[in-house]
């Protein structure tokens, strides 16, 4: 606690308030043409923010480009040219980047044992590759009161079987946000990573129609799968202003998952039937 007698502190108690939301804040999200990544740009955009929304596919952005004050981009965030193209859209559109959402990313299955080294490549370029780029070609742009947020994930806080490449790139992630916050802090930009749980999208469609999809909600302590727009609004918030004091953290965004060590079935996982 700030000692309240100490002359460096005496406008403490006079501080403003920060602004609660993206109002006329210019935020790039990638992965933007789908699930959290479109969950991002429908509640920015409500809050008032300009946004640059790019993913892989010109096509999936058609819905985006309906939207006032959303501009479009695609292409690979693999690629430098992709991330320094969405900073000079932003730039040249609006003179500034207040905040990016660096959300795009890939989940291929496989095991230790079995995955391939080809896979895990990939796995790694898209998820963790694509982020550094993404983080570098923001912040040479940004300025104080900037944020960057980080699409990670539980699998970045623990193992899974079955997806290690996943596993390893979101591990690597949380880290990366981690080290990416202590370098540019003394810039007064942060850098913070979200990190849901099982959501509801395109990636865990195939799952949540079977059995292991029913018993992954029921380990769930809130007895589902998250949606986009409840991962989204966390995102929102360490985008914007409201977050102004919260640097370099992995924020769980996964229903309680995270909480217990799961090694007991809780009330939501006996009352489906697998304990």
């Amino acid at each position: 606690m700030a000692n309240q007698d100490d002359p460096t502190n005496a406008n403490a108690d006079q501080a403003t308030v920060p602004p609660a939301t993206n109002a006329g804040r210019v935020v790039a999200v990638t992965g933007a043409a789908s699930g959290i990544g479109r969950a991002c740009v429908d509640r920015l955009v409500g809050e008032g923010a300009q946004v640059i929304a790019v993913d892989l596919d010109d096509g999936a952005l058609a819905w985006a480009r309906g939207l006032d004050g959303v501009l479009t981009l695609a292409g690979s965030v693999s690629e430098p040219e992709t991330n320094e193209a969405m900073v000079e859209i932003a730039m040249e559109a609006h003179g500034r980047l207040d905040a990016v959402a660096l959300n795009a990313g890939i989940l291929v299955q496989g095991d230790i044992v079995r995955g391939s080294m080809d896979d895990f490549d990939r796995v790694m370029d898209v998820n963790v590759r694509a982020v550094a780029l993404g983080l570098k070609a923001g912040l040479a742009v940004m300025e104080a009161g900037a944020s960057i947020v980080v699409t990670a994930s539980v699998s970045g806080l623990g193992g899974d079987t079955g997806v290690f490449a996943y596993n390893t790139a979101k591990g690597a992630v949380v880290n990366l946000t981690r080290a990416a916050a202590l370098d540019v802090a003394h810039l007064g930009i942060r850098v913070n990573a979200v990190c849901p749980g099982p959501i509801s999208t395109a990636m865990t469609e195939d799952t949540r129609k079977r059995t292991i999809g029913q018993a992954m909600a029921a380990r769930v302590p809130m007895g589902r799968f998250g949606q986009p727009d409840e991962v989204a609004a966390a995102i929102s918030f360490l985008a914007s202003p409201a977050s102004s004091f919260i640097n370099g953290v992995a924020l769980p965004v996964d229903g309680g998952v995270t909480a217990g060590t799961g090694q007991w079935a809780g009330p939501a996982t006996r009352a489906a039937g697998f304990a």
